[in-house]
């Protein structure tokens, strides 16, 4: 039994996995049936008075669909014609959500504002959205409806840029901003494609992105930033693997430049490299960028003083820091230990025999579990990988992360930001148990962890 088999939804399936051609149109059929009754669940919101409620109810159904899509999509072969067709119609389904205002989250708000200040040219990580020496760009829209408007920007400079140029485009309007995350969608669908070629593997596995009903709902409604920094990540990658490694660490370096989780990938580069010119590469080139994309605020601000307090104090929806919030209440205490377990796991996936893209896949996927803040958007640094590692614990945990609007709901009508154990027990059990029988797989044919990555 193979690597993939072990770590993949096609051990579940294998005793119909080979499809005869008498069937194909069948289950083509079945397939465009489901993606028929997602996309109906998902368009409906166009014609709905914009709710909440019916905001998380979509995307929570949408999802328990998209776990049967993924089921039929493992068990059938599929006609390449018919896969791009699909992927070009969940293509097609963003675009329509372009102007759409976001419902589930605020945060486009402060990109918004972030873009307005700097356009003005002042620095946005030198004061925060109410402070009274920006009241001059006060207006009934910004920032007005921006969250925590006594707290400084937390975004990093490229997305700063992103901001700033979405901004330029469709002013106070979302559709500046969808517009970039429209085109990174378009990187990740190209750098999948071109990674299953080289991988050699069924391009019917890019489905597992192309639908996935998370980043419908939080990037193409709710316009959050990740993707663009996921987007690069992926390009980096791609760009490794076809020998393009100087470009592909560039890449990685604007990518930390939009958020930090790339920079788990950067071990992995050194440990790949036989040289000391790649290895130092792997690391230097993307640090540089990151430092150098900071200069430009780093005289008149601080640009980390929000992401320490964030890092420091919030919790929403973290599997072990909950668990350990049981035995122990001190906060730091907490997150010490939480940290210490990351870099424990960490460093037995770096030493491990895993390949490549299997050690990328897991250290983002953990540092999901053992992190104290899990956003439903965070979880795209690693579901872009899910066509290529197709785990099921890490396909239910993008599904079962659309249950986390309950407390959303909850907060918007009550004010009251509440977590209900019986969601976290919901989204984490299944993933625990379906996580640890893959591992137990593994655990008996560890030779199988001899493959690398194409050279």
């Amino acid at each position: 039994m193979t690597v993939e088999e072990y770590l993949t939804l096609d051990h579940f399936c294998n005793k119909k996995a080979m499809q005869t051609k008498s069937d194909t149109p069948n289950k083509t059929m079945l397939l465009m049936f489901i993606t028929g009754l997602e996309a109906s669940l998902i368009i409906m919101l166009l014609f709905f008075p914009k709710s909440l409620e019916g905001y998380t109810s979509a995307f929570i159904v949408c999802s328990a669909i998209y776990l049967l899509m993924c089921i039929v999509v493992f068990k059938n072969s599929l006609k390449e014609r018919d896969i791009i067709l699909l992927i070009g119609f969940w293509f097609l389904l963003k675009i329509l959500f372009l102007t759409y205002q976001p419902i589930g989250s605020d945060d486009y708000y402060r990109y918004l504002w972030d873009g307005k200040v700097q356009l003005n040219g002042i620095n946005p990580f030198l004061y925060a959205p109410n402070d009274q020496r920006l009241n001059s760009l006060h207006s009934e829209l910004l920032p007005a409806k921006v969250s925590y408007p006594n707290i400084k920007t937390i975004y990093f400079p490229v997305s700063q840029v992103l901001f700033v140029v979405s901004f330029a485009i469709g002013s106070s309007s979302v559709w500046g901003l969808k517009l970039f995350l429209l085109l990174c969608d378009i990187l990740i669908l190209v750098s999948l494609y071109f990674l299953f070629r080289k991988l050699d593997l069924p391009i019917k596995y890019i489905l597992l992105y192309a639908a996935l009903p998370l980043i419908h709902f939080q990037f193409f409604i709710d316009a959050h930033i990740d993707i663009a920094g996921a987007a690069l990540m992926m390009a980096a990658i791609t760009l490794y693997l076809y020998q393009k490694k100087y470009f592909g660490y560039v890449l990685l370096g604007l990518s930390l430049s939009i958020k930090p989780p790339a920079i788990l990938l950067l071990p992995f580069f050194f440990q790949k490299e036989n040289t000391i010119k790649g290895k130092t590469a792997s690391i230097v080139l993307p640090v540089s960028i990151l430092i150098l994309s900071f200069l430009p605020y780093v005289f008149t601000a601080s640009p980390i003083e929000t992401l320490i307090n964030y890092s420091s104090h919030w919790t929403f929806n973290g599997m072990i820091y909950n668990f350990v919030q049981i035995l122990i209440s001190d906060n730091y205490t907490i997150r010490i230990i939480c940290g210490a377990l990351y870099i424990a796991v960490y460093a037995v996936l770096f030493f491990s025999k895993l390949d490549f893209f299997k050690k990328i896949y897991l250290s983002i996927f953990l540092l999901m579990i053992f992190s104290p803040i899990v956003h439903p958007w965070y979880l795209i640094w690693f579901a872009v990988l899910l066509p290529i590692t197709r785990s099921f614990s890490g396909l239910y945990f993008v599904s079962a992360v659309s249950l986390t609007f309950f407390t959303v709901m909850n907060f918007q009508t009550t004010n009251n930001w509440m977590e209900y154990p019986v969601v976290l027990l919901a989204e984490y059990l299944p993933i625990v148990i379906l996580f640890f029988y893959e591992m137990i797989k593994l655990k008996f044919d560890w030779n199988i962890f001899e493959r690398s990555i194409p050279e």
